[in-house]
């Protein structure tokens, strides 16, 4: 669960940095009919977007469009983010863009319609005021497509923020808004309109991934919240994520084999191909990847990866290519280690990927790079999580001017 006293101290610190006071006066657009006569458009925070689309960048405010018939095999996940849990959204895309729930209200007739076009945005890394423009300019679409109300979903620990911030501004246009909220301090600093706070892991807003039931309870919960008279609402959401009773699946690979070639190439190319069934059995059994962010296949990028760490004389990788590639990479990992059916914990293929592999080792190495050059250099933050280097990686945000600037509750003595 995701609850300021269960987490340790660097990323309460990061995340008491986030607080926002509101962003203006109360916005709201009074209840005029029943949700089952609404139109609601989903809008993820998540940054998804086609394989075919342009991907997100690191500091993007702008929003992809996403129709309520896409397949999820043509979605990929292009967030900035690398501080939440991706092995939900691999699992399945409704834990973090609920498509499929929502056509199930719609058929059930709990709500009016769901609208033929939905929404995402990359949640990361930026002011909520950056979003402005975009998201005013999204509020004229949505009201000419005849919506009602918007369901906002976050990912990352800025998520929440920028859930805040997109409903203030859609609500200031006449869209009504139901949003959640991964962290309850940052939605109790903001005061958005309505707003419904999970304690579900970074990374899964709707709670179990292929959960039906607790996933359409989280959503009936949070769209009562438009039946409120005034604002702003503030409810907490009474059920946490239930134990999971059974221990996952063992791990198929062991990462800690004797190696004949130490080389950097040798060692990430050896587990690699020690994964490759398992992914192999991964892709058949969900019937989709989440690889393919970086137009690189993954021999590539394996040998993109480790020519220069292995010969510094070797060109340095290019920076966006390889936050892609690892990104890729992890993903590969994540979806090989989980290709077994079972309950696996968030954050559980990344423990291994962090602990265990010669991949996380090889983040470590690029990190060490980054920080010869600056210790509080801006790219460790989109390679490595906090939790992988049990630290602060940094309380800067981008403003509206792209301006890297401090926190807005900058922690003493941290950068």
């Amino acid at each position: 669960m995701v609850k300021l006293v269960d987490l340790p101290e660097y990323e309460r610190n990061h995340l008491m940095s986030k607080l926002l006071p509101p962003l203006g006066e109360l916005p709201w657009v009074a209840n005029t009919k029943p949700l089952s006569e609404k139109k609601i458009a989903i809008i993820t925070t998540a940054g998804l977007n086609f394989r075919e689309d342009t991907n997100f960048e690191f500091a993007d405010s702008s929003y992809r469009a996403l129709p309520r018939d896409l397949a999820s095999s043509d979605i990929l996940m292009t967030h900035a983010s690398v501080n939440y849990d991706r092995s939900g959204f691999q699992e399945d895309i409704n834990v973090v863009f609920p498509v499929d729930r929502f056509k199930e209200l719609e058929s059930e007739g709990v709500i009016g319609r769901l609208a033929d076009v939905n929404y995402s945005f990359m949640g990361g890394g930026m002011l909520p005021d950056v979003y402005e423009a975009n998201v005013r300019g999204l509020a004229k679409l949505l009201k000419a497509d005849g919506v009602d109300a918007a369901f906002i979903v976050p990912v990352c620990p800025n998520c929440s923020r920028t859930v805040c911030g997109i409903s203030y501004y859609l609500e200031s246009e006449g869209i009504q808004t139901a949003g959640i909220a991964l962290f309850r301090e940052i939605a109790e600093a903001m005061k958005p309109p309505r707003i419904l706070w999970v304690s579900f892991p970074l990374g899964r807003p709707l709670g179990k991934p292929s959960d039906k039931a607790f996933q359409t309870g989280v959503i009936k919960r949070a769209l009562a919240l438009l039946d409120a008279e005034q604002g702003p609402v503030l409810k907490d959401y009474p059920i946490d994520l239930p134990d999971i009773d059974t221990p996952p699946p063992a791990c198929p690979v062991s990462f800690q084999r004797k190696r004949d070639d130490e080389s950097w190439l040798g060692r990430l190319s050896q587990e690699v191909g020690a994964l490759t069934p398992w992914y192999e059995l991964s892709l058949k059994r969900r019937g989709r990847t989440t690889v393919g962010v970086c137009e690189s296949p993954i021999p590539d990028i394996v040998e993109g990866l480790t020519s220069w760490a292995d010969d510094v004389t070797q060109s340095f990788p290019e920076p966006l290519w390889l936050k892609m590639a690892l990104e890729d990479l992890k993903s590969f990992y994540s979806e090989a280690i989980t290709a077994q059916p079972g309950d696996y914990e968030a954050g559980y293929s990344d423990a291994l990927i962090f602990d265990d592999t010669v991949l996380g080792e090889l983040i470590v190495h690029y990190v060490n790079h980054f920080e010869a050059k600056d210790p509080n250099h801006p790219f460790i933050r989109v390679i490595a999580s906090r939790e992988q280097l049990k630290r602060s990686t940094g309380n800067w945000a981008i403003d509206k001017d792209g301006a890297y600037v401090k926190a807005a509750n900058p922690i003493v003595d941290s950068d």
